[in-house]
């Protein structure tokens, strides 16, 4: 699976999954379907109950041309770089600079949509994708933009999380650390290796950021010293209470 790594505007790199072409596919396969089946209601509703007459298909095809032709650029704007389809696949639209998408940028999109998707039967499409480094279409170079899964990669997985040795009389400092999901401590690992990694200002304001909840779940009014060294004994009592 390829991966591209974005950084944020308060310069926080985050790696996220591209979202292949198979994914893209199925996303407009599933909303070029739910397009059929606003059609057919259309088609049912002003058509196929009454007389049948030019007036008639004149009104059909005025309902219908504007939903093919602003459907992904309508939602796309208004879902926030998402399409039911997108939304169906969880994958979306977002900003290789990491700041947040414009009205612009999706019409840039919308614009070159006809060229790499409609005219080409989307094979200039799926060329570009599966041959750009990041994963990028004709529409999507030029508004700078990309396709991704929502859920963005922490580089962290259970082992990380074993590695953390405990030893059997490891004293418990935080019981209530059992009540935390492992997904959450996996998140904690992650932040903590960032600030290791990358030791700038952002980075530390998200780690203080992230001992303060955990302090808040675990019922604390402030973390004890420092906030560093508070996530790692938390995460260490998770490991001793939950693997024991």
């Amino acid at each position: 699976m390829r991966k591209i790594e974005i950084i944020t505007p308060q310069n926080v790199p985050v790696e996220f999954q591209l979202a292949n072409v198979r994914e893209r596919a199925m996303a407009f396969a599933f909303d070029c379907m739910l397009m059929g089946f606003v059609s057919l209601f259309l088609y049912i509703l002003l058509v196929a109950n009454q007389n049948e007459s030019e007036l008639q298909y004149l009104i059909f095809y005025t309902c219908v041309f504007p939903i093919y032709t602003f459907y992904s650029l309508f939602f796309e704007t208004i879902l926030n770089g998402r399409t039911p389809g997108k939304s169906v696949l969880k994958i979306r639209v977002v900003k290789l600079t990491g700041s947040d998408l414009k009205s612009s940028d999706f019409l840039l999109r919308w614009m070159f949509r006809w060229i790499d998707i409609w005219l080409s039967l989307g094979s200039l499409a799926a060329l570009k994708v599966s041959s750009s480094p990041k994963g990028q279409r004709i529409g999507d170079v030029l508004a700078d933009t990309t396709v991704i899964r929502q859920q963005h990669d922490f580089k962290v997985v259970l082992n990380d999380l074993l590695a953390i040795r405990s030893k059997q009389n490891h004293e418990i400092q935080f019981p209530a650390a059992v009540n935390f999901k492992e997904e959450e401590m996996l998140l904690v690992k992650s932040v903590l290796d960032r600030y290791r990694k990358f030791d700038n200002e952002a980075h530390k304001q998200i780690l203080v950021s992230t001992a303060k909840k955990v302090s808040q779940r675990l019922n604390l009014e402030v973390f004890p010293g420092a906030a560093d060294e508070f996530l790692k004994a938390v995460l260490v009592d998770y490991i001793t209470l939950t693997r024991s």
